[in-house]
């Protein structure tokens, strides 16, 4: 007897079983095998053998040798005869052939010419596709993930942000791994920069040429084109406006110097003689136009220049590139995380009632804080981290924040933003957590407000925290309504440290009078400030002592500074005589340290539990 010619139906059965039994293993698992399931139910061609298994998408290894299984005891069942493998055939022509390749091995020995390798192109339309794309377009020596997912998403069929809720776990952006190992684009600096090599702007240009694609600015890309085949390579039209400069001297109250963009025309009627400190110098803009940016004779003045696209002065100072936004160049934005919710069944309530109260809302998730406010430009749209951000709590989150050191831990990373005003809004929910540790949140408050000058608003629910989120932000409206930012885009911070030194930096040399305010972009923001990101060693030992309940930052602070590292901790616990030892050797060590600072017995036999016992 033999098996029908088709199995698939079979598999199909046997598929559907083994899904619902790795459901109840583990969700992942389930999707996995759904996912197989799914694919094999849309597959035209006919399946016989269990090899055949793996042409369908999803169905690797694992899950054919499940198949596989199935099979050999449903035909141990019925007496049917085990299908034939078709590779097997395969195989068995490629054995008759191997004498006639054998005998050609030494004229293929003489043939010293490489193979060539296939050359890779992307799918049209795929992530790739159009990330190429975007960055071809974006013009730019270097352009944030932000700014590359703005231009390229048009390009291609596929989100650029993951949706795991419809089971789809990769995005678009998963492409760039792709890019990278094939040398199509460089990744630079920290914040993360991507610039395409040649290879990269040669297939793009390809690309681009073959699927008939038009770039919004057209022209400007056009220009580049031209300079590139008659000049050389080069730079981004925005770049070419960005040299060093010190901008502080025009901070100062008094100053009559500007920048000053003039046109041709207005450069041909100034009468030389009357104005000979005037120079002029021609400037390639996007589009094909050509400015002539007027220059005075003071040096600092002269090398700082505006942008004639976007009207944006742009310069450098200590090797930070940087963009000046005048009033009313920009609007105010409430960012909210979109992990901040009222219940889970009302996800979106704080952003729709802020909405239909006027405020301009953007949910997203963010690397720190619940809600941030955020300066964008009307022009560019590119966004900058203002100096107000708030951590929403209900007390009873409030109280077991205080209980799992989140609190402090939370209140540190704040401070690393360099934030001037950053409020702790707290929602009197009553319950008895909060009720048990009514002293303890007092003193939390007390300690919040005075010594980490942090503002402390205590709402009595959330429609009362909606309120004061609206007028708050028509107050920072108000307070930003005649500031200029100066807008700072650093290229290679090492770790959150260098953020706030850089911040601290140009508020010293910027930040003269009242008019300015420094600012880091928000893209820098979200990737320096992640809770994992750039973190140094002493900060990982930290964290990892915390890990253990009961060890406050102030006792994993007094254990470091007994043990420095996490080799010498543990090189301490090995030079233990025994057990009874191992257990008592943090809180003997810290035996004389003040009150919050010591560890009692217990909490050191837990940190023998996890550091010392083999």
């Amino acid at each position: 007897m033999s098996l029908p010619s088709n199995l698939k139906p079979l598999y199909i059965e046997w598929l559907e079983t083994e899904t619902e039994k790795a459901v109840q293993k583990s969700e992942k698992l389930g999707i996995v095998y759904a996912k197989a399931l799914e694919n094999l139910r849309v597959h035209d061609n006919i399946l016989r053998h269990p090899n055949e298994l793996l042409a369908v998408k999803g169905i690797g290894n694992s899950i054919k040798n499940v198949l596989k299984d199935r099979l050999h005891a449903y035909c141990k069942d019925t007496g049917f005869e085990l299908p034939y493998d078709p590779a097997l055939q395969v195989q068995n022509i490629e054995n008759r052939q191997r004498t006639k390749i054998r005998s050609l091995d030494d004229q293929a020995e003489n043939d010293d010419r490489p193979k060539k390798k296939r050359r890779y192109v992307p799918k049209r339309r795929s992530g790739a596709y159009a990330i190429l794309l975007g960055l071809l377009e974006s013009n730019r020596s270097g352009s944030s993930k932000n700014e590359v997912v703005s231009l390229a998403h048009k390009y291609c069929d596929h989100s650029f942000n993951p949706n795991p809720s419809s089971r789809d776990f990769h995005s678009a952006w998963s492409a760039m791994k792709t890019l990278l190992a094939r040398e199509f684009v460089l990744e630079e600096g920290r914040p993360k920069r991507y610039i395409l090599t040649k290879e990269g702007e040669e297939m793009a240009h390809t690309l681009k040429k073959a699927d008939e694609v038009t770039f919004e600015d057209e022209g400007a890309y056009q220009d580049r084109r031209n300079t590139q085949s008659n000049d050389g390579p080069t730079n981004d039209a925005n770049d070419s406006l960005e040299v060093s400069a010190n901008y502080s001297d025009l901070m100062e109250p008094g100053s009559s110097r500007q920048f000053k963009v003039i046109s041709q025309s207005v450069l041909d009627d100034i009468n030389p003689t009357a104005a000979p400190q005037i120079a002029k110098k021609s400037r390639s803009i996007p589009g094909g136009a050509t400015s002539n940016l007027l220059h005075t004779d003071t040096p600092a003045v002269g090398r700082s220049l505006r942008g004639i696209k976007d009207n944006i002065i742009r310069a450098r100072w200590n090797g930070v590139s940087y963009e000046l936004w005048e009033p009313g160049a920009y609007e105010i934005v409430l960012a909210i995380d979109h992990r901040e919710v009222k219940s889970k069944k009302d996800r979106e309530f704080f952003a729709n009632q802020l909405q239909e109260k006027g405020i301009t809302v953007d949910t997203r998730q963010l690397s720190l804080s619940d809600m941030i406010w955020l300066a964008r430009n009307k022009t560019t749209k590119r966004e900058c981290v203002l100096n107000f951000m708030l951590e929403r709590k209900r007390l009873d989150d409030f109280a077991m924040s205080i209980m799992d050191n989140r609190f402090v831990e939370q209140k540190n990373r704040l401070k690393k933003t360099g934030c001037k005003n950053i409020y702790y809004l707290v929602e009197d929910i009553v319950s008895d957590t909060a009720v048990r540790m009514a002293d303890a949140i007092r003193t939390a408050v007390w300690v919040t407000m005075i010594y980490n000058d942090f503002h402390v608003k205590r709402t009595k629910n959330s429609d009362d925290t909606v309120t004061w989120l609206k007028n708050m932000t028509e107050v920072i409206e108000s307070h930003y309504l005649k500031k200029s930012l100066l807008v700072m885009s650093p290229h290679d911070l090492k770790n959150q440290e260098d953020y706030f030194a850089s911040l601290q930096n140009f508020r010293q040399q910027f930040e003269r009078n009242e008019t300015l305010e420094c600012c880091q972009r928000f893209d820098c923001f979200q990737e320096i400030m992640n809770k994992k990101s750039l973190m140094s060693v002493k900060e990982l030992y930290l964290r990892a002592l915390m890990v253990n309940k009961g060890v406050s930052l102030e006792k994993a602070v007094s254990i470091q500074a007994k043990f420095p590292t996490l080799k010498m901790l543990l090189a301490a616990y090995r030079n233990c005589d025994s057990d009874e030892s191992g257990k008592a050797l943090i809180s003997s060590t810290l035996k004389d340290e003040p009150g919050t600072r010591k560890v009692g017995k217990a909490l050191s036999e837990t940190l023998w539990k996890t550091f010392g016992k083999r």
